[in-house]
């Protein structure tokens, strides 16, 4: 089902520390990148003041943010499967003081749930 939930576990704790941020001001730079950016240079462009390397550089910073956070959704859902998963198979209960590891707990309960099965066949 998952292949290797502890990379996906890492990717997803760098991804939230990049995409979630609890300041404001890394949240207007996210938002200058995802959004501003663009819009002003699509502005120049359709001005005809516009420079090819702004232009390539902007798209270039909103593309990466973009897929950045796509990529973040996309693993923050496919955790919630996993610890929807683990409760439903009554896999291990495993806790942890610390929140930011809870992908790590949720990937061990998989990958113990998984060597289970195994197991049992």
């Amino acid at each position: 089902m998952w292949t290797n939930p502890f990379k996906m576990a890492e990717r997803y704790i760098q991804l939230r520390k990049r995409c979630v941020s609890e300041t404001f001001g890394d949240t207007a730079i996210r938002f200058n990148e995802m959004v501003i950016g663009p819009l002003i240079t699509l502005f120049l462009c359709l001005n005809g003041s516009y420079d090819m390397f702004m232009i390539l550089s902007t798209l270039s910073t909103a593309y990466n943010s973009w897929a950045e956070w796509e990529e973040y959704n996309v693993l923050q859902f496919e955790f919630q499967r996993m610890a929807l998963y683990m409760n439903v198979a009554g896999g291990p209960q495993i806790v942890t003081n610390d929140p930011e590891y809870y992908p790590y707990v949720i990937a061990d309960a998989i990958a113990r749930l998984s060597l289970r099965r195994q197991a049992q066949e």
